[in-house]
């Protein structure tokens, strides 16, 4: 595997095919996977053991990353402590009309990287995505505790120019946090494409977030990568008997790549007020009661099934 050094290979062919099965060969494998993935993303060792002389050096003159805790325990540990400050992250949703979700947690996550006229928000997309998913207005950003003046907005006419704004943005280090958002999987980030952005980012000492829409989940260089859907808010229950008003805004994360390969998901709620992230229980939530559209009389079948690419279902 590409992964090991020829060192790891010949000791693997030394424990021979017969004895994969047993579990103290299996935890040394995946033990020297972790080491070869972490070196791979410049981690150091995720166990915090020392391996020799050279890497305990190398550890200890590496920065203490810097990391936004989420508010979630549970959420933070399994990000290794929570999201990093300086670097990539990947947030997706997997079709187009779950976008405001993922727009909805990055203004959250603006808030608490102190996004400010002076250090704003960089908000970077197409015109075809903006159109398909929306944009943030200055009411809606308002809504999530942030400064309208401290969102800026940069409409692309190619992706190749909006990963280039990107990468520029992430250079400087400007913004307080930029977020590229782009339609699916395009080649242009992948692998390579996504390497340069966490350099540049990790670099300038700032937060990235590459926001995908209806995207699937492949292989990049962000060592994090988290799935948003929406959840139904909690009823507003200031008014006695009646729930026809939005709670806060809820988010299920699903993280499905962390440092240290855990997984989970999670539910969290946005403070407006208090700007923070609170544990959302299920049981809390409530679908907003609102009467139905009446079936059409004169068609024999509803619309057809909407595509995942497009937020508007097909007449």
């Amino acid at each position: 595997m590409a992964f090991f050094d020829a060192r790891q290979e010949h000791e693997i062919s030394e424990e021979g095919p017969g004895n994969d099965a047993r579990p103290s060969v299996v935890a040394a494998r995946l033990e020297r996977l972790r080491l070869a993935i972490a070196r791979i993303e410049d981690r150091g060792d995720p166990s915090g053991r020392g391996r020799g002389v050279n890497r305990a050096g190398a550890q200890s003159a590496r920065k203490v990353p810097d990391l936004l805790s989420l508010g979630h325990a549970r959420l933070d540990a399994c990000l290794s402590g929570g999201l990093s400050r300086a670097g990539l992250t990947e947030i997706r949703v997997r079709e187009t009309r779950e976008s405001g979700a993922a727009t909805g947690l990055c203004l959250a996550l603006a808030v608490l990287l102190g996004a400010e006229r002076r250090h704003p928000l960089l908000w970077i997309g197409q015109g075809n995505g903006f159109a398909e998913a929306g944009s943030a207005c200055r009411a809606g950003v308002a809504g999530f505790g942030l400064d309208p003046r401290a969102l800026v907005t940069v409409c692309a006419r190619r992706t190749q120019d909006a990963v280039w704004a990107g990468e520029e943005a992430a250079r400087s280090g400007a913004p307080s946090l930029t977020v590229l958002e782009i339609r699916g999987n395009p080649k242009l980030l992948s692998l390579e494409g996504t390497r340069r952005l966490h350099l540049r980012a990790r670099e300038s000492g700032r937060p990235f977030i590459l926001l995908r829409q209806s995207a699937s989940a492949e292989t990049t260089t962000a060592p994090v990568r988290i799935c948003v859907l929406p959840h139904p808010a909690a009823p507003v229950r200031a008014i006695a008997g009646q729930n026809r008003l939005i709670g806060a805004p809820v988010f299920r994360l699903r993280v499905e790549k962390a440092p240290g390969g855990r997984s989970g998901e999670f539910l969290l709620e946005w403070n407006v007020h208090d700007k923070r992230f609170d544990i959302f229980a299920a049981s809390r939530a409530a679908a907003l009661p609102r009467p139905v559209a009446a079936l059409p009389f004169d068609r024999p079948v509803a619309a057809g099934r909407t595509r995942p690419g497009l937020a508007i279902g097909r007449a």
